[in-house]
């Protein structure tokens, strides 16, 4: 039997973004000769990391001990210079620390951490959903808190969380793994120690279901190869913009080639 194809959070907000670069990065698999290294990611990686290992190891790791961890786990890629790489170092040993500090309130109230960077999955049918999440909670109630950390947010807003795609795809699957436990999601923004907190109603996450099982159809089953790249918003900031911007080019050629050909035979 042919494997289920499998969507994650990322795939579906990519094909929402431009179907022109879902088509380049999942479909064509271009993304190792395109997609360039951004120091955003490389600090939101190191302190993932590094947050990580702080929970696997049962959050017993002193804040110094953490900070070393930010130097030992560094990754440098992306940076333009020394200088910004320097500043984001100094900005990481900050959010760490304060990370620590907070994270002693949860001890407090009992809160049980059971899984850290961890995939989940369920099977909706016809795909796989399937994403990875920061860190998983489980309250004194039973409740399962999923936590997503944002290392470049400084506000958060329930509001934010309730319609945002991807926490409400870690909500959907973990309501079909879990289906007696309630759910909610948590949205950490490193930058200031701030969060906030939004939950699906059973309602809701039954409606994000159908649109969601519509939407994958139309993602799984679209035709790629018959797709004509457009200039849209997010054209200047695409990483395949070079790509598209050569076929364009030839397109005009093209165009002026079957012009010039058809003055020729009038």
């Amino acid at each position: 039997m042919p494997r289920k194809p499998t969507l994650s959070p990322t795939r579906i907000n990519t094909y929402l973004e431009c179907a022109v670069k879902y088509r380049y990065v999942y479909q064509d698999k271009l993304g190792r000769f395109y997609l360039r290294a951004k120091h955003q990611f490389s600090f939101g990686s190191t302190l993932h990391h590094v947050l990580q290992d702080f929970h696997e190891q049962g959050a017993t790791q002193t804040p110094d001990e953490m900070v070393t961890a930010v130097q030992t786990q560094w990754i440098s890629a992306g940076y333009t210079d020394e200088a910004q790489e320097r500043e984001y170092k100094e900005t990481g040993t900050q959010i760490i620390q304060a990370y620590h500090e907070a994270h002693q309130q949860r001890v407090v109230a009992q809160i049980e951490t059971i899984a850290t960077e961890k995939t989940i999955t369920c099977d909706l049918g016809n795909f796989k959903l399937s994403g990875r999440v920061d860190r998983i909670d489980r309250h004194e109630d039973g409740t399962l808190e999923i936590i997503d950390y944002k290392s470049g947010r400084w506000e958060v807003t329930s509001e934010q969380i309730h319609d945002d795609l991807a926490m409400s795809c870690y909500q959907l699957i973990l309501s079909e793994l879990y289906p007696d436990s309630p759910i909610m999601a948590t949205i950490y923004a490193l930058r200031s120690g701030t969060s906030a907190t939004a939950s699906l109603t059973k309602e809701e996450l039954a409606e994000f279901r159908t649109d969601l099982l519509i939407l994958a159809e139309e993602i799984l089953e679209r035709d790629y190869t018959e797709l004509i790249p457009e200039p849209i918003e997010i054209c200047p900031r695409c990483d395949f913009l070079r790509l598209c911007q050569r076929y364009w080019t030839s397109d005009q050629k093209a165009e002026l080639f079957d012009e010039t050909h058809s003055d020729e035979g009038l």
